[in-house]
């Protein structure tokens, strides 16, 4: 009877031990399955705060078109408004003044060209260049103080409309 009690017992511990044993591996599975839950929670982080600056790259790039068009439009009412006081004045002389429209009508444009608004335009243009020149986007944004967003977007828009001019 002691060798049936010797075998139990013994066979209890072989119990007990697989039992840790099984109790260890899922330990370790539960700490792998944590370890991964924490980097994709890192991955998951980084892409939202990408996705936030981009999303804050195209809010300016779009007040900045919408400034645009706006001054656009103040220049043709302006020159509307021009057009309309030479025509009254075009009766009197008209050959001197259909010189002067044109050559009012340049410098407005000029000027207009000029204007404070366009340097988020230069600065477009400026991003096109250097990276047909072959330097990356990161070092395009670095050089001319944007994100790297905002370089992308750029480069996209006003590099596509060039190409599809050519």
């Amino acid at each position: 009877m002691d060798a049936y009690v010797a075998l139990f017992v013994f066979l209890g511990l072989i119990m007990i031990f697989a039992s840790l044993r099984s109790i260890k591996k899922d330990i370790e599975k539960g700490e792998k399955i944590l370890i991964d839950s924490e980097k994709v929670s890192l991955k998951l982080s980084q892409l939202l705060s990408e996705a936030t600056e981009t999303i804050e790259e195209l809010d300016s790039f779009g007040e900045y078109i919408i400034e645009r068009i706006e001054n656009r439009v103040k220049w043709a009412k302006e020159e509307m408004d021009k057009i309309k006081d030479k025509a009254t004045t075009k009766e009197m002389d008209e050959n001197k003044n259909s010189g002067e429209i044109e050559r009012k009508i340049t410098n407005n444009e000029q000027s207009a060209n000029l204007s404070p608004k366009k340097s988020k335009e230069e600065i477009y243009h400026k991003a096109v260049e250097l990276y047909r020149q072959g330097l990356s986007i990161e070092e395009v944004a670095s050089r001319l103080g944007i994100g790297k967003g905002e370089a992308k977007l750029a480069i996209k828009i006003v590099g596509g409309k060039k190409s599809e001019m050519v």
